[in-house]
């Protein structure tokens, strides 16, 4: 069976289901007629069967009966909930879980079936416009056909890398937008406090950011041969990292990603533990 033609059902309606439904239907990857989903708040079930002319679920269950493949997205404290659901009916063997629940691991869905094939995925939030990336981990029930099939699926939403599941954390913090679009303001407030105005100073930013980033794709050479080039022995940019690196620039970036992964280690504690 093509993959067009899989069914898809999303048991939660929000926000990453939005996101992954809108770029399955816009890049042709699953026909919206093949797509249902289930959420406890119907009101907000309804908008995105009305926004993107998917299917609704009764509940939890009538979604997973529908579905061929079934995303389980879900806040991590509601998990133990759905699973309570699913408990109640036995999963076909031919039914493939794709869990985008932060901090839960593919072990907590065992209880569904002991050779019930399980992805754990993380897409970050560049996904919306597809310019993704999302981490993957199979547990051993994943075949090979059903692992491309995963590949086609995310494939709208960006790229993608496979990795070992207790990677996953690691990849919470190190996807997340946030420490580039602090870096990005920063420099624009830099600009402005140096006398520029702020819709320039956001154009030369953004398109120093996007410019150097294009140079590294198309060389794609290790970021500090591109250090060295930038930096003119006793010159400007020489001066910037001198400063930067005086504040320690490089350890507080490491650091932030290192609390973050911390986080996110805690947050999936808390959601098993409750």
């Amino acid at each position: 069976m093509a993959l067009k033609e899989r069914r898809v059902a999303f048991i939660g309606a929000g926000h990453i289901t939005r996101i992954i439904v809108d770029n399955l239907i816009a890049t042709g990857t699953v026909s919206s007629r093949n797509l249902i989903a289930s959420d406890p708040d119907k009101a907000r079930l309804k908008r995105l069967s009305e926004r993107c002319q998917i299917a609704m679920a009764q509940d939890n269950c009538d979604a997973v009966k529908r579905g061929d493949f079934v995303f389980i997205n879900v806040p991590p404290q509601s998990v133990c909930d759905v699973i309570d659901d699913l408990k109640r009916e036995q999963l076909p063997a031919d039914k493939l879980v794709v869990s985008l629940a932060a901090g839960i691991t593919m072990d907590a869905y065992r209880c569904l079936g002991d050779s019930l094939p399980v992805v754990r995925a993380l897409p970050n939030p560049p996904s919306q416009i597809g310019m993704g990336i999302a981490a993957l981990a199979f547990n051993p029930y994943v075949d090979d056909d059903q692992k491309s099939e995963v590949f086609e699926l995310f494939a709208s939403l960006g790229e993608t890398v496979v990795l070992a599941e207790e990677k996953i954390d690691v990849v919470t913090a190190l996807s997340s937008p946030a420490a580039t679009y602090l870096f990005f303001q920063s420099l624009i407030d830099a600009g402005i406090r140096a006398g520029i105005d702020r819709e320039t100073s956001t154009k030369i930013v953004h398109q120093t950011i996007v410019g150097a980033m294009e140079v590294w794709k198309t060389r794609q050479v290790s970021p500090h041969e591109l250090l060295s080039e930038a930096s003119t022995p006793g010159g400007v940019s020489v001066e910037s990292i001198f400063t930067l690196e005086k504040y320690a620039f490089r350890a507080a970036v490491t650091e932030a990603i290192s609390d973050g992964v911390l986080k996110a280690r805690r947050l999936g504690d808390a959601a098993r533990r409750a």
